[in-house]
């Protein structure tokens, strides 16, 4: 049975949302939070963390966010069960469990396909497997991986693939825990690892700039892309899987055709780093960066439409649910926010 907490404080911040169209020019300087969830520095949150990952389950209901206190958490996002008033009024977002098993500063979280596990790692360099709805102590996968800093399920669930500080890209077979193929990556401190939608390709990228694509069956390098000189922090695949965009120091964002490797755009330079990217449904894309603000971009114009603001930290792992329309942002400022951008 999940455990209900409440030694965080949830800050409801006024609702803001982009509804279709173009924004204009006041928009994009005044996007705000649906909703912020901030730390307190007493009980079991001493220490208030950084959030420098999260995930959201394949339905939508339970939000993970974890950083450097060694924690998990997970919040029911969807059920609008309220939790003890505190200062700003009540909540509906829920802290349901915390779990505890890392030594050491959780960089990374994906749910896998059906939502029944969560997969977690990070500088204590083992990939941890919890099933959600025990909350039991978790699976430890085999051998480790220095400093690891994303995980990916492919979309059948069948594989997680795991890269960090080294050049070292490990699939791992879900079900039974073993490693199916290691793949090496150009370049080495590998930050960001992605399936493709269909599950055909694997792209994973670091310090190098360079982005290597395998073909899944067999592991065979399928295209190696230039994405500049500096390192890649970002990369995820549209829904349909007609591009993947991938992002880093260099503060550009590229779209790039996986089928033929070609470069299909780039994105007009914004100041700071990305540190994330979200592709939120059909023909959008949230950026996040080491500005504090997210950007929303419409890939048909190539334009930015909204920009969101009210972290005061970089902002470094977002994630998207197309039902509700709900970006979900986690940042250096000890936070996660919750924000608007249905259509």
């Amino acid at each position: 049975m999940f455990k209900t907490t409440r030694s965080v404080a949830l800050v409801v911040v006024c609702a803001g949302g982009l509804v279709g169209g173009r924004a204009s020019a006041q928009q994009l300087t005044s996007m705000e939070p649906r909703q912020t969830i901030a730390f307190e520095r007493s009980g079991e949150d001493a220490i208030r963390p950084v959030v420098s990952c999260v995930a959201l389950s394949p339905d939508g209901r339970y939000l993970v966010t974890a950083g450097d206190d060694q924690q998990v958490r997970m919040w029911n996002v969807i059920e609008r069960k309220r939790s003890e008033p505190d200062a700003t009024g009540t909540s509906d977002v829920v802290l349901v469990n915390r779990y505890r098993n890392h030594a050491d500063w959780v960089r990374a979280a994906a749910f896998r396909p059906g939502g029944a596990v969560l997969a977690t790692a990070g500088d204590d360099q083992r990939v941890r497997l919890w099933d959600v709805p025990s909350g039991r102590a978790p699976v430890v996968l085999p051998g480790t991986m220095a400093g690891i800093r994303a995980l990916s399920y492919s979309p059948d669930g069948r594989r997680l693939a795991a890269v960090g500080f080294g050049d070292q890209v490990r699939v791992f077979d879900s079900e039974s825990g073993r490693v199916e193929r290691e793949l090496r990556a150009p370049g080495g401190d590998l930050r960001a690892v992605a399936f493709s939608p269909d599950g055909s390709q694997l792209a994973a990228a670091g310090r190098a700039g360079m982005i290597q694509l395998w073909r899944v069956a067999d592991g065979t390098p399928v295209h190696n892309l230039a994405a500049g000189t500096r390192r890649i922090r970002a990369l995820q695949y549209s829904a349909d899987g007609a591009l993947l965009a991938a992002g880093g120091d260099d503060g550009t964002v590229r779209l790039w055709n996986p089928t033929d490797g070609t470069l299909d755009a780039e994105l007009a330079t914004q100041p700071g780093r990305v540190m994330a990217l979200c592709f939120c449904g059909a023909g959008r894309l949230a950026v996040g960066r080491s500005t504090n603000t997210i950007e929303l971009w419409d890939l048909v114009s190539r334009q930015p439409v909204a920009q969101f603001r009210g972290h005061t930290g970089s902002v470094v792992a977002l994630a998207y649910e197309p039902h509700s329309g709900t970006l979900v942002s986690g940042g250096f400022d000890c936070t996660a926010r919750l924000w608007s951008v249905q259509p």
